[in-house]
């Protein structure tokens, strides 16, 4: 027997006496911290909308559900709590079935770390990539004397690689280092009831290597920061531009702004003036009335645009004589011809 062998050996033991061990009962404490925070955001965001800050309205969006994700998450432990509780206690597995699963644990993870000390069984998986995302490695740690709300087992990134649309995720099914389990939960449960520690771990890290969109916190669409609705650029907060037109996300690059009350608008929202080019929102062009061409104020003269005003000055006796007024009021000082200086003969 070597080394790491009677290192088994002696968890294995302190493993089952822990098994044996009716879990005391648990108080649940409420969530005082998070539900505070989200009545907070709710306030912060009636306050935006009710001023129009659609950027403020945008994060604070966003940090309400992260809010609300760890408030779901702490809920479904407690569910998941409740739950073990009330189901009878299994058999105690035989010493010998978790000695055998423990000296399993190298030949499937090239990291095992037993820690007598601290009850903790630790492993590491290899580099996690999901739809060509490098997520790196991640530390599954299983302590068997943990007997406190929340599970036993938590995961951590080695390597971390977190979303730049949301630094707290660092996989799209962890939040604060407890995993969705989803459709791996019941697998979870029956192997730690039983004893079968590698099996526990393996369903664990298949899980970390297995993507479900509809359940991830960060989908992987969003992982480097959301898409750009022109381009596709994926851009974090502060390289996002929300059009003041349709309220989509879009890159810098791909926002210009109304040369009138500059407002950021897509390119699909902005229009160009029919005479001067320049980008303007939809508010701020206006219809000429005979063309129906649209034209910014600076190329408008009593509602019509330059091509068309200098037709109707021809042929509208109203606009000519309006003209001539301009021009009777308004006469031009024409200064008078230089006197030709006096050349002297020599």
């Amino acid at each position: 027997m070597n080394d790491f062998q009677r290192l088994a050996l002696r968890a294995a033991i302190s493993i089952r006496e822990a098994m044996l061990v009716d879990p005391p009962n648990q108080e649940i404490d409420l969530p005082d911290k998070d539900w505070n925070r989200l009545q907070r955001l709710l306030r912060q965001k009636q306050l935006a909308q009710d001023h129009e800050w659609r950027m403020a309205v945008q994060i604070i969006n966003k940090r309400l559900i992260s809010t609300m994700e760890r408030l779901a998450t702490d809920f479904r432990q407690w569910t998941r709590d409740l739950e073990q509780s009330s189901t009878p206690r299994v058999v105690t597995p035989d010493l010998r079935l978790i000695y055998e699963e423990l000296i399993a644990l190298p030949s499937e993870f090239t990291e095992v770390i037993i820690d007598l000390r601290h009850g903790i069984l630790r492993v590491v998986t290899d580099e996690i990539t999901l739809e060509g995302i490098a997520l790196g490695r991640f530390d599954i740690v299983y302590n068997w004397t943990n007997d406190g709300p929340g599970p036993s087992y938590d995961i951590h990134a080695l390597d971390p690689a977190p979303s730049n649309a949301n630094s707290d995720f660092v996989h799209p099914h962890i939040s604060d280092g407890i995993l969705c389990e989803g459709e791996a939960k019941p697998g979870i449960e029956a192997a730690l009831a039983q004893g079968r520690y590698c099996d526990f771990f393996l369903i664990v890290a298949n899980t970390l290597n297995t993507y479900n969109d509809d359940s991830a916190y960060v989908t992987l669409k969003e992982w480097y920061g959301t898409p750009c609705l022109d381009c596709g650029t994926s851009c974090g907060d502060d390289d996002l531009t929300l059009c003041s037109g349709c309220e989509d996300p879009f890159c810098h690059q791909c926002c210009d702004s109304c040369r009138n009350c500059h407002d950021s608008l897509c390119g699909s929202c902005l229009q160009s003036c029919e005479e001067c080019s320049t980008p303007h929102c939809r508010d701020c062009l206006n219809t000429c009335s005979e063309c129906n061409h649209d034209f910014c104020s600076h190329c408008l003269t009593d509602g019509y645009c330059e091509a068309c005003y200098e037709t109707l000055s021809e042929t509208d006796p109203e606009l000519e004589e309006e003209d001539n007024h301009y021009e009777t009021t308004h006469p031009q000082q024409i200064p008078p011809p230089a006197t030709p200086a006096t050349t002297t003969s020599p």
